[in-house]
């Protein structure tokens, strides 16, 4: 714990609640950009058993598994791009010190030995080393009680923590070591005929995958219930709405202020993984029913990329489906989980016009 405390820069901040500039792009058609056919390779490995999600950091690929898997197996494993070998497993499953009864969200950290991993379970996160050979972590430390939770959220560098709130009027909300909001940013738009809804209701209508940049300047909500991809860049404070391919909402019941809505599971799930690199955000997305999941194993089958301020740029017709997205821009790769019997690493290779 020492680590971490020491690394704290608390600055004397006022509780502030403030607008920043949103702009809405309008409709994405994914019609009007150019399309690439992307065809893969599948890598498996024995290890992999139930691979829910997949982050990228320097020359390692992490893959988090779901936590319904036995016990005693690992939640994370390493695999080393150099040679795409599995280089060590991570993540002893429980409650006691130094374990995570789930591995929820990826954070790079300091060095290229060691990354953080926030088990939503049990609402802390532990700090791994990549160079020793023990499952359980070296540090942890819990996510503070705050009168403005997060839903979805990063810690970052100055030990700030930083994302979408369950309950607050701001879409995205800055909040200290100690819970206390420092900032907000963003209005919820007000839904016609539906004025009512409270800000919870607002947070699960556009709940998706909430991912960062390694610097965590640029954070893009994918909102999985409907088209809308919402990017925040963290250093001007504006936040850009693109909508689309639809601009349908999905139908919905709701009942008290917070309580869940019901969106109905015929409802095509929409954005599936979001990834943000140096240049560009590539947000895969499905459009599919769980019925269609079901019957053919087909979750999300393209991957539509804009440049850091939403211009759309190009789309990516997939030959596999897969679940969460790494992008390799330096070696021209694009990872995936696959969604069939046999879940493993799909390895794309990019467009050389793309590149």
């Amino acid at each position: 714990m020492k680590l971490f405390i020491n690394s704290i820069f608390f600055m004397s901040l006022l509780f502030v609640s403030c607008n920043s500039k949103q702009l809405n792009v309008g409709k994405f058609n994914p019609e009007t950009v150019e399309e690439f056919q992307l065809i893969s390779k599948k890598y498996n490995h024995p290890i992999l058993l139930n691979p829910l999600k997949i982050f990228g950091k320097g020359k390692f690929l992490f893959v988090f598994e779901d936590r319904r898997i036995p016990p005693d197996s690992p939640l994370i494993h390493v695999f080393d791009l150099v040679n795409f070998e599995h280089k060590i497993s991570k993540g002893k499953m429980g409650f006691g010190p130094l374990e995570i009864p789930s591995a929820d969200i990826f954070l790079p950290w300091d060095n290229d030995n060691s990354f953080l991993v926030y088990s939503g379970m049990d609402k802390k996160f532990v700090k791994y080393n990549l160079s020793d050979s023990l499952l359980s972590g070296e540090e942890e430390f819990k996510m503070p009680v705050s009168n403005t939770p997060l839903g979805l959220f990063y810690f970052l560098p100055d030990s700030s923590f930083i994302g979408m709130s369950t309950f607050d009027d701001n879409k995205f909300v800055e909040v200290d070591f100690n819970g206390q909001k420092i900032a907000g940013y963003g209005k919820w738009d007000i839904v016609e005929g539906k004025e009512d809804l409270s800000n919870f209701h607002h947070f699960v209508l556009n709940n998706g995958w909430f991912k960062t940049d390694e610097s965590f300047e640029i954070l893009a909500n994918a909102s999985i219930f409907r088209d809308r991809l919402e990017i925040f860049n963290n250093s001007t404070k504006k936040i850009i709405t693109i909508d689309g391919p639809s601009l349908e909402l999905p139908p919905f019941e709701y009942y008290g202020e917070n309580m869940p809505l019901n969106i109905p599971i015929s409802n095509p799930f929409r954005y599936r993984d979001v990834f943000i690199s140096n240049e560009k955000i590539y947000a895969l997305y499905g459009g599919l029913t769980e019925e269609h999941y079901k019957e053919t194993g087909e979750l999300a089958l393209k991957v539509f990329i804009f440049n850091r301020e939403g211009v759309p740029l190009y789309r990516f017709k997939l030959d596999r489906s897969i679940r969460s997205i790494v992008v390799d821009e330096e070696s021209g790769k694009l990872y995936g989980l696959t969604t069939d019997e046999d879940p493993g690493i799909a390895i794309f290779d990019l467009p050389k016009d793309f590149r």
